[in-house]
């Protein structure tokens, strides 16, 4: 796998050579915005809020109040102008339009002496159902595997619950460990031992040398441009959800997370854009 050195396609994002040139705050834009987001991803739009109000500064962005609950239901009710989910729109979902602005890459992490280098989607999912038991079963050492889970409905669990049809059906395995850097540490310093992670964290800390492996999935390397192109089967999306049309504003704020400052954002906190090259 490669080092994870990654940049944006600059000519499909509108980069361009050298710095970028200076971007005159538009001033004919007013109103407010509301954003429902829950999650890792409500990180990621605070930042993109900051730098979405300097450019517009007579709109204002707040957050939704969704004490954990779906944002979609405060995009329903009129209390949010936007909501932010990790899936696509549904069919009946009809009343709302859904943009893709980025996405997340889940990564099977073990330690860096396992001799486990590469598994098929199928091997992943008999990994947290309990189904594989040893390490020989996936052609590694005649030793019990350790799974390290983390907390239900926190971080990527959700989602990986979700791509493996495995909600509700995980492994008890050997505890809970959160945040992203305890697990990585775990698994680090035990070699039977098998987490997930969000991927670009996880790409991070091999290329500094932490003593863990992300595992190839149906021959597919664990690596950001896998994640955009859809090569690599454990992602799921960043949708902003807005009503059909958007207002001025929203439509705005989707249009900047397209743009080169919002794919920027979104690689900042640990998310893939749209578009990435090796």
């Amino acid at each position: 796998m490669h080092s994870g050195l990654f940049v944006i396609i600059g000519v499909i994002l509108g980069w361009g050579v050298g710095p970028p040139p200076a971007v005159a705050a538009d001033m004919s834009l007013t109103g407010k915005l509301t954003i429902a987001v829950t999650g890792r991803e409500q990180a990621l739009f605070e930042r993109a809020s900051v730098k979405f109000e300097k450019l517009h500064p007579r709109v204002r962005v707040r957050f939704a109040a969704t004490d954990g609950g779906d944002p979609l239901a405060a995009l329903a009710d009129g209390s949010a102008d936007i909501a932010v989910m990790g899936r696509t729109l549904k069919p009946e979902e009809k009343d709302w339009t859904g943009t893709t602005v980025g996405w997340e890459g889940i990564a099977i992490m073990v330690n860096a002496s396992n001799r486990v280098q590469e598994i098929t989607l199928k091997q992943v999912t008999d990994l947290f159902s309990g189904t594989a038991k040893t390490w020989d079963q996936l052609g590694g050492l005649e030793a019990k595997i350790m799974v390290v889970n983390r907390e239900v409905g926190k971080g990527v669990r959700p989602y990986l619950e979700q791509l493996l049809d495995l909600d509700g059906k995980f492994v008890n395995g050997k505890g809970v460990v959160e945040p992203d850097k305890e697990a990585i540490r775990f698994v680090s310093g035990n070699l039977n031992a098998v987490s997930y992670i969000n991927l670009s964290t996880g790409v991070g800390n091999v290329s500094v040398g932490v003593p863990i492996r992300l595992l190839t999935i149906n021959k597919v390397d664990p690596e950001p441009p896998n994640v955009s192109s859809g090569a690599y089967p454990l992602r799921r999306p960043i949708v902003v959800m807005t009503k059909t049309p958007p207002s001025p504003v929203v439509k705005a704020f989707v249009d900047f997370m397209l743009d080169r400052e919002g794919q920027k954002t979104v690689q900042e906190e640990d998310f893939v854009p749209l578009i990435v090259t090796k």
